[in-house]
């Protein structure tokens, strides 16, 4: 999901992003506009309306989020809401994931409702059901109606809407993970269609549109939901490196230097005998070397590390490290003693290979005698 975002700015510690699918909802929303009242600028404030009913539901999530201790550090804003940068549902207490389901929902209508109050305050001859509740000839209207549809919308049982989220626990909870994701993308999928047959049905832009949304949006999140719940049996041990280079303490930089040449890491554990006391990258190294002439790695090295025991899961482990600078290498421990390493390089060619090694070992007739 990330990747297919862009940054708008980090506010309150927060960091928000722009969905690609939330950038090209701009152009759909204008051509629509166009064929309904040849105003195809209006559609930008439409577009824009949308994006405000969205920051609204997010204040809300937001509030109800700082209130139970939960911190929010990214959110992709989607046309149906907004995503968190990882998916940590598993960590969140089933009663508080429905407090935050609904805090959303809420946070719009309240808005709905403020601005319809305001707006039959200041001008009472405006019929606030006329039809098209959300369209380019009346803004005022589209405005209160964003915030009230984004709402009711949320309340669908379709992944990743609030109300899908909390679904989507139910179902794993009573499914197991893989199939509980499989089941609630299933119904994601359904309620998608509905939305977009109703639309067409209705001759509603505005349903096929968010239909459009909720299909494409779920099948990303589903996908990375599985690949997450798969990762969630992967220990430490299973994609460490097993073979590196360690450096010694006492060593001199100039010793340390010729041996890191000969090897493809650039970050090396510090042991004094078998114990890790720190780490140390190439570069390092030879800055040391230039600056100070040839001491010890010990008075080079970093004397703070993060460190992982093998038995530990990979994901948990890091979650741990992920706010940690300069993290490039994870010594991995059995004990006291560095029986591995984890580098992000090594990390996503292991992981590639343990998935196509377990589909083997998986697959019909694999490990059976002839």
């Amino acid at each position: 999901m990330r990747g297919w975002s862009i940054s708008i700015g980090k506010y309150f510690g927060v960091e928000l992003r722009l969905h690609a699918l939330f950038v090209l909802l701009l152009p759909a929303i204008m051509l629509v506009s166009s064929l309904m009242s040849d105003a195809a600028a209006r559609g930008i404030g439409l577009w824009l309306l949308l994006l405000a009913a969205v920051l609204v539901r997010e204040t809300g999530k937001g509030l109800a989020s700082a209130a139970v201790g939960i911190p929010v550090n990214r959110l992709i804003l989607l046309p149906t809401g907004a995503s968190p940068g990882s998916d940590d549902s598993g960590a969140v207490p089933e009663k508080i994931e429905r407090l935050l389901g609904l805090a959303g929902p809420l946070a719009n209508f309240f808005a709905g409702i403020t601005l319809s109050l305001l707006m039959y305050t200041a001008t009472p001859h405006i019929n606030l059901f006329e039809q098209p509740w959300f369209g380019p000839m009346h803004l005022l209207r589209s405005a209160i109606w964003a915030q009230v549809l984004l709402g009711g919308l949320n309340l669908l049982p379709a992944y990743p809407l609030d109300a899908g989220v909390v679904l989507r626990r139910q179902f794993r909870k009573i499914r197991g993970p893989e199939a509980g994701t499989r089941a609630a993308a299933g119904t994601s999928q359904v309620v998608a269609t509905l939305l977009v047959l109703l639309g067409a049905g209705m001759q509603n832009a505005w349903l096929i549109l968010m239909g459009a949304a909720i299909l494409l949006t779920s099948r990303t999140e589903t996908q990375v939901s599985l690949a997450s719940s798969a990762a969630e049996s992967v220990t430490v041990a299973d994609v460490m490196l097993t073979e590196f280079t360690t450096l010694q303490s006492s060593e001199t930089l100039e010793d340390a230097a010729n041996r890191s040449i000969q090897s493809l890491q650039h970050v090396f554990p510090v042991v004094r005998g078998p114990l890790i006391v720190g780490a140390i990258s190439r570069e390092a190294l030879l800055a040391a070397l230039r600056t100070g002439g040839n001491g010890y790695v010990q008075s080079a090295m970093s004397r703070t590390v993060e460190t992982a025991q093998a038995t530990d899961g990979l994901i948990p482990t890091l979650r741990r490290i992920q706010n940690s600078r300069g993290a490039q290498m994870l010594p991995v421990l059995q004990g006291e003693d560095v029986v591995g390493i984890l580098t992000p390089a090594n990390l996503s060619y292991a992981m590639g290979e343990l998935g196509r090694t377990r589909r083997v070992l998986r697959s019909p007739g694999v490990g059976r005698d002839a």
